[in-house]
């Protein structure tokens, strides 16, 4: 009796400790808070998940640390050891397309998020309309250095916890727009913000005034071709820079000097 007791205290206590780290899937779950350390936990109606905390920087196997090009960017990704990390004082991993983005999220065992999801981690940002400084969003080229190391901006922090989501860089979101249409739905011309959907997507813009219900937050949109979508404005923004500014003007393959990314789970 006492050592049928003892096996199945055994098999109670591996089950809990395997399921601390997989699930019914195979897929890695956590504790606590829910995220691993460099990630924070986002309660959300379409589902919970775990976003970077830090914009992403290419990690300490890869050859090019601050990729100064896309040529640059293509050497670490064929690297198998290199992978996106979130880290604070790393400069953003820049010069890298939404394509190659998705492909750098991927060997993280992560993917680019949502518009959705974005929004819902960045909500709560300070997203002040002037007199920006060194503990504020990166807006104004006010940290001196263009772009900054992740996190340097410390009232610059979502509520969920999430840093830099205004500013610093702009940051690829997963999906595509297509001569200005999205899953079907014609979007707005460039303008500033005056309305969102349940997407988080614009519903309505005016090319003449800004509106404070959104922070005068601006939506950048070429209306033909291909266009990826990046969120939050860079360093040179200032106002129009904000938790609801969107860039579609770049094509999915673009790379530049502007854009980094971060990953979710």
């Amino acid at each position: 009796m006492a050592i049928s007791l003892f096996a199945v205290i055994l098999t109670t206590v591996g089950i809990k400790a395997s399921d601390k780290y997989l699930n019914p899937k195979g897929q890695e779950v956590y504790e606590g808070a829910g995220c691993p350390p460099d990630m924070t936990q986002i309660i959300s109606s379409g589902g919970n998940f775990c976003i970077d905390k830090y914009e992403n920087s290419p990690s300490e196997d890869c050859k090019n640390i601050n990729p100064g090009n896309q040529e640059q960017t293509t050497e670490n990704l064929d690297i198998s050891r290199c992978k996106p990390v979130s880290k604070v004082g790393n400069i953003p991993w820049r010069f890298i397309s939404q394509n190659q983005a998705a492909v750098a999220c991927a060997k993280a065992g992560k993917r680019l998020p949502t518009n959705k999801e974005w929004l819902a981690a960045a909500l709560g940002t300070p997203d002040k309309l002037a007199d920006w400084g060194g503990d504020d969003c990166n807006v104004a080229q006010n940290w001196g250095s263009n772009p900054g190391g992740a996190g340097l901006g410390k009232d610059c922090v979502s509520v969920a916890g999430v840093y830099d989501m205004i500013g610093n860089v702009w940051e690829w979101v997963e999906g595509t727009v297509y001569d200005g249409e999205y899953n079907g739905r014609k979007l707005p011309k460039k303008g500033y913000i005056k309305g969102v959907d349940s997407d988080a997507l614009p519903i309505e813009t005016d090319s003449a005034g800004a509106d404070k219900n959104y922070n005068n937050d601006y939506m950048w949109m070429v209306n033909s071709g291909a266009r990826g979508f990046a969120r939050g404005g860079y360093w040179d923004n200032n106002s129009d820079a904000g938790q609801y500014a969107i860039y579609l003007e770049s094509e999915p393959s673009f790379a530049g000097v502007g854009i980094g990314f971060r990953c979710v789970k």
